[in-house]
């Protein structure tokens, strides 16, 4: 793939990633506090505070989606690295950086964790920062490991 289509491509993923971390999110949060994900009311996309679940609980959905991410970004590296082309290190760049750069969301993480220590909840903040990163590594290892045992 020519270079001069791989950046366009690799925005347009981005934008994708963003859209399905959103959906991935409303949803995983939604079902955690037993309601429906449903948009805002001010109409900026992001779901109410009702589907977002209550204030200084743990954000379920931020964690699905940044341990989906490690666990989908170190298949699609695994398997690049296994098949060493140009077509794969393509892929890798559009997928990699444009889709799951776009999904994954460490300053949401970073933002939750901050928020449940101003709340007073210095254990779960610490839980939560601790606890994803380790997930997060792990995630991606097995992911790594399972992308170079696919075949080419």
């Amino acid at each position: 793939m020519s270079e001069a289509w791989a950046w366009p491509l690799m925005a347009l993923a981005g934008g994708a990633g963003a859209i399905a971390r959103y959906v991935v999110d409303g949803h995983v949060t939604a079902a955690a506090a037993g309601k429906a994900a449903t948009p805002s009311r001010r109409g900026r996309g992001a779901p109410t505070g009702e589907a977002r679940g209550a204030v200084g609980e743990p954000p379920v959905g931020t964690i699905v989606v940044n341990i989906s991410a490690c666990l989908i970004l170190g298949v699609l590296t695994g398997w690049a690295r296994a098949e060493a082309t140009a077509g794969a290190a393509s892929l890798t760049f559009i997928l990699g950086t444009g889709l799951m750069g776009g999904y994954s969301t460490f300053s949401t993480a970073s933002l939750e964790g901050a928020r449940l220590a101003a709340l007073g909840r210095w254990r779960a903040a610490a839980a939560h920062g601790l606890g994803m990163m380790a997930a997060c590594l792990a995630s991606g290892a097995a992911g790594m490991a399972l992308g170079a045992w696919l075949p080419g």
